[in-house]
């Protein structure tokens, strides 16, 4: 087997007992912990079934969700049957709307897709830019401009970004002219008129998340552009910079051919682990927007203690969290042969 070959099973064989040991935590907070600490009765299952019980459309379903939680075993009982469930990604039943967690997510996943893949995307492109402009003239004007713009972006949070949008360009013109250049959230897209390809309703989430994802550009772009500019001065201190301006290449040919490739290990792991927040997204920034996304949905889970909505969000987010960074160990692996061998 070849060095590669090693490496990926070596390196895929830890993600997996990663990924196991996360998920037992997960078992020990949310299952075993309320247990241990304030006694059987307080067990999370117990109680959601206790108040399904409570209503007797549900009684059969209680008993149900009884047996398929294995509840009235041992805790290490439950917690084979929990690994079993989660290995296979049947998360049951949301505990409130008696609908399977699975396509809860799957509902909202669409929108949680098309406004953070844009918000996320779109400020690594513009941060990755701006950052190589800004160090390629460090020292001048275009420099510090790019700078000073990048840390004001970094601290500003998203959330407070999407607030003066909203001020200026949604309720300040509808106050004062009577229209609206952007909408209030009042009103958000809707999920069946979307399903069933309303042009007009996909017309209005387009606008609707205009606000959102210029938002998400002016606050995530800041991280990237500094992050760059650090990664790309440090090169051009590298020797090798030194020589192969000494050998007559250029500043430009410099970068494109020596200092950019090495940018590659460091930017595809920081990649890594901003990707799979496209599936997360942003609590504080749904709630503020009232975009109907899964973020809103896995606070809604966490707030009623949810138990199927809760492992679902929890074991699909770590999942694409994981795959994410043996992909990128991999991808590095593939470009610096030096990585198998340590």
């Amino acid at each position: 087997m070849t060095k590669l070959g090693t490496f990926i099973i070596k390196t895929s064989i830890r993600m997996f007992v990663t990924y196991i040991t996360i998920l037992a935590l997960f078992f020990v907070a949310i299952r075993a912990l309320p247990i241990l600490i304030l006694g059987p009765e307080a067990d999370p299952i117990l109680v959601m079934l206790k108040k399904g019980a409570e209503d007797p459309r549900f009684g059969e379903w209680a008993i149900e969700t009884a047996r398929e939680y294995g509840y009235g075993q041992p805790l290490y009982a439950q917690f084979v049957v929990y690994i079993y469930k989660v290995l296979r990604f049947d998360f049951g039943s949301s505990f409130y709307t008696k609908v399977p967690a699975v396509d809860s997510i799957a509902l909202r996943l669409p929108y949680t897709l098309s406004l953070y893949t844009a918000g996320t995307i779109l400020p690594i492109l513009i941060g990755y830019q701006a950052g190589i402009v800004s160090a390629k003239h460090r020292g001048r004007k275009i420099d510090s401009a790019i700078v000073q713009a990048g840390i004001i972006s970094y601290i500003l949070p998203a959330w407070l970004v999407l607030l003066i949008l909203y001020y200026f360009l949604a309720y300040l013109p509808k106050i004062n002219w009577g229209f609206y250049i952007f909408p209030l959230p009042v009103r958000p897209p809707s999920i069946t008129a979307i399903a069933n390809l309303d042009f007009g309703e996909i017309t209005y989430a387009l606008w609707y998340a205009t606000p959102l994802i210029l938002a998400a550009i002016i606050a995530w772009t800041g991280g990237w552009v500094y992050m760059v500019r650090q990664l790309v001065v440090s090169e051009l201190g590298q020797d090798y910079v030194t020589t192969a301006l000494a050998k007559g290449l250029s500043a430009t040919d410099t970068l494109k051919k020596h200092v950019i490739p090495n940018l590659k290990p460091p930017l595809i792991m920081a990649l890594a682990f901003a990707l799979p927040g496209i599936f997360g997204g942003a609590i504080v920034f749904e709630a503020i927007s009232n975009w109907p996304g899964i973020a809103a949905l896995s606070l809604e889970a966490f707030t009623t203690w949810d138990i199927p909505l809760m492992m679902a969000f929890f074991t699909i987010s770590t999942v694409l969290q994981l795959v994410s960074l043996l992909v990128a160990e991999i991808i590095i692996a593939i470009l610096d042969p030096r990585v198998r061998v340590r």
